[in-house]
């Protein structure tokens, strides 16, 4: 009962968001728990995954649509307000009964594994854990293979290709043999 009351919150709290960044979040959530159970998680840390994938992009809700929908490159002030909801998002559910794991995802989804690059800027040095790097992978697949304002959809062969050419330092190399035996196969096949 009480997970079901909690997924209730969640989604109160993702409504502020466009039904876009909804959709994504969800199919970051399906691709993520994929990788997940190939990878063996254990039960509580496949909640913390579902959950963490899902509200990943909370903080998106105090960014601007014209900034989220914008057809233009970003200005560097406008770039500085998407780097923030990362940790936007995180202040928002720390004070929630989320597991630890849940909360890593929002804050840590755009930290490479080696620690380095992207941001929020403050953690840059600090290795995102394994189940942020889950959910990093799915949520770049999806950003790449899926249409935005800036651009049309790229195919899951060229987001494979991204993800190889970073493996080992944006992406955990890991996951990324994973998705690429596991997963690709069928996303190739099916679109």
């Amino acid at each position: 009962m009480a997970l079901h009351f909690l997924d209730d919150a969640l989604l109160g709290l993702m409504a502020a968001l466009d039904e876009e960044t909804i959709a994504h979040c969800g199919r970051v959530q399906t691709l993520a728990l994929t990788l997940g159970e190939l990878m063996g998680l254990q039960p509580s840390q496949l909640l913390d995954l579902r959950l963490g994938a899902y509200i990943h992009d909370i903080g998106k809700q105090y960014i601007p649509e014209s900034i989220l929908k914008k057809k233009a490159p970003l200005t560097p002030q406008e770039w500085a307000l998407i780097e923030q909801h990362p940790r936007w998002g995180y202040d928002l559910v720390a004070p929630l009964n989320l597991g630890e794991g849940a909360k890593r995802i929002v804050l840590e989804h755009h930290l490479w594994a080696n620690g380095q690059g992207d941001y929020p800027q403050e953690l840059i040095g600090t290795k995102p854990c394994l189940l942020a790097q889950i959910a990093t992978v799915a949520d770049v697949v999806d950003a790449m293979s899926s249409h935005r304002a800036y651009r049309q959809a790229l195919s899951v062969a060229a987001s494979l290709e991204y993800l190889e050419e970073h493996a080992g330092t944006k992406f955990n190399a890991e996951i990324v043999a994973m998705f690429k035996a596991e997963i690709y196969p069928f996303l190739r096949k099916s679109g």
